[in-house]
């Protein structure tokens, strides 16, 4: 279990399935016929049709796809073994989320990470590929690119001031445990954004028309430096650069406390669907490869590589592991071949 409860962020994941567990089952009673204890797994029906999903008094209950001999799929809502309906995403959706580790923390200078976008990516599609999840001297943050993204042209103490600017397709830096517009550099073509309605969070962005392709994200340490609330805080700015057109996009900049900066061993990568609800088979099937994942300009081989998907939807993403390199899969139902549960919450599924 050391794996899992030292990786950033799902620590707090595993606390509340804990505590909701041991809430329900405190007195050791067995579920009634009409409080069943949920299931996950295969079944192959009397015509050979098979499911793969939740299960309940031994039925398919719950949310799964079911196959028929011809190979077709229906993902969705199941009663009694009886198709209800289509599922539909529910934002914000992580498809799956990749956790790594690194030997140790390291003094940081720059992080950067290559994603390669195999498949064109719709317009009306929202969708979020977060390349790096971690902290920087124990603050949380994250950062990637957004086909939907926008925010303000400034911060003036905690507020933001002006119109909800939409910029389309974009990158975005975003850390946790702050609202100051001064810990904060927006681009003169970006925007930025402070915020509560989800934790104290700060955040920049910036117009990146990204497309099918391969980008570098790197996050570097500026050195600059900014006092806030008597603290020194040191800014870490956010840039991607496009292998097609050879260009270099500048995101934003925040500041994080401390004069040196150490990132945190504990790393994850996400892809998530948000804002629109949509039929689950509108969800295109996309490829998507994160590689070359460099700190201070060097190879830094991930550690211990797991993926966790969502119990409480449908099995729509695949993850692998190989040389280094994470591909990803989305936008078709996928059976696990080797997995673990944890507390029926999640699904854990090595990928080394």
């Amino acid at each position: 279990m050391k794996v899992f409860l030292e990786l950033p962020g799902y620590r707090h994941v595993v606390s509340a399935i804990f505590a909701s567990v041991l809430c329900c089952n405190s007195w050791g009673q067995v579920p009634s016929k009409y409080e069943p204890a949920p299931e996950f797994r295969k079944i192959v029906n009397a015509d050979w049709t098979t499911y793969l999903g939740q299960v309940e008094n031994g039925l398919a209950s719950g949310i799964g796809t079911l196959t028929d001999l011809n190979g077709d799929k229906k993902t969705g809502y199941f009663q009694d073994g009886n198709f209800l309906g289509e599922y539909i995403v529910n934002p914000c959706w992580h498809l799956v989320d990749i956790y790594y580790e690194f030997e140790d923390s390291l003094l940081m200078e720059s992080f950067s990470i290559d994603i390669t976008i195999q498949d064109d990516i719709p317009e009306d599609m929202y969708l979020y590929l977060s390349t790096q999840s971690s902290e920087i001297n124990q603050k949380g943050f994250y950062n990637g690119i957004q086909t939907h993204c926008g925010g303000y042209r400034g911060v003036n103490g905690e507020n933001n001031f002006g119109n909800f600017i939409d910029l389309g397709r974009a990158s975005i830096f975003s850390r946790w445990s702050e609202r100051l517009g001064t810990a904060m550099k927006i681009q003169k073509s970006g925007v930025g954004e402070s915020g509560g309605y989800e934790g104290d969070f700060i955040s920049v962005r910036n117009t990146l028309p990204w497309k099918k392709g391969k980008y570098t994200i790197t996050l570097r340490n500026t050195h600059e430096k900014v006092t806030i609330d008597g603290v020194v805080h040191t800014f870490v700015a956010m840039q991607v650069f496009s292998h097609e057109k050879k260009s270099l996009i500048q995101t934003g900049s925040l500041a994080f406390p401390g004069e040196q900066l150490f990132l945190d061993k504990n790393q994850a990568i996400f892809v998530e669907l948000y804002y629109k609800r949509l039929p689950v088979s509108k969800i295109p099937y996309l490829r998507f490869q994160f590689d070359e994942i460099k700190v201070n300009g060097e190879l830094e081989p991930p550690l211990l590589p797991i993926a966790v998907y969502p119990f409480n939807a449908p099995q729509y993403a695949k993850a692998t592991f190989s040389n280094g390199k994470f591909d990803v899969q989305i936008g078709k139902p996928f059976e696990r071949t080797s997995f673990r549960f944890y507390k029926n919450e999640v699904i854990i599924e090595d990928l080394e």
